[in-house]
Order: structure tokens, then C-alpha cells, then sequence
């Protein structure tokens, strides 16, 4: 695990991880279902991949502030962006962090229950 990345996540409680395979960071957001952002420390910087919702809400953000995606998967699902330093990628989960959940969206994740008689 990255202590970088860990440490910045932790100053976000709507933020949550896990580790997969080859050191690549899954940040989970709550009120997100569908996505996550994906970051990979590289010899240089780090890989960041937004993915789902994600992708969707942040895509604007990463090209205004880092420039056109790096590259994108064989099948064109999944763009990446290389970023090259720490403070960065502190400025790109912040945003993550602060995105704003539709009120239908975090409505429909709600468990209803009928109240008993």
C-alpha cells in the first residue's frame, strides 16, 4: 500500500479503499454505485483512472486541470491521465471527495421501511 494515497484518503470520511493487485488503489466513494477512481503509483508519478459515474462527473475537471487523457483501454471503456506528483493527486480526491450526489441518487440507496402499527 502507497502511504501517500492512504493518508490523503483518510482526511475524507466519504472516501473509502482497498488494495488490488499490483498496487493498484480502488477509491470508492459513498453515494457512488456505479465507479470508482482507480490510482496506480508509477516510477513517476501516478495513473489515475476514473471509472462509471465517476468518469462521468470528473472527466471535465482532469482535462481542464492535467490536459487530454493519456490513453484508454483497448476497448475504449476506460481513460487514464499521468500525474506526475503528490500535491496533485491530493487536488484530484479532494474533488473526488467533494462531488455532489443527485438527491434521486442517494434516495434510491435509502432503505425505506414502513413504520410498524
Amino acid at each position: 500500500m502507497n502511504r501517500d494515497i492512504i493518508s490523503i484518503v483518510e482526511n475524507y470520511p466519504m472516501l473509502h479503499f482497498k488494495v488490488n493487485k499490483g498496487e493498484r488503489h480502488r477509491i470508492m466513494r459513498s453515494g457512488i454505485r456505479r465507479g470508482s477512481l482507480w490510482v496506480a503509483p508509477r516510477i513517476k508519478g501516478y495513473s489515475i483512472t476514473p471509472t462509471g459515474e465517476v468518469a462521468a462527473q470528473m472527466h471535465d475537471f482532469l482535462c481542464s486541470h492535467f490536459g487530454k487523457e493519456a490513453g484508454e483501454d483497448y476497448l475504449g471503456r476506460w481513460k487514464w491521465w499521468n500525474i506526475e506528483n503528490i500535491v496533485d493527486l491530493s487536488k484530484i480526491i479532494r474533488r473526488y471527495a467533494s462531488i455532489e450526489i443527485p438527491n434521486n441518487t442517494l434516495q434510491s440507496q435509502e432503505v425505506m421501511k414502513e413504520p410498524s402499527d
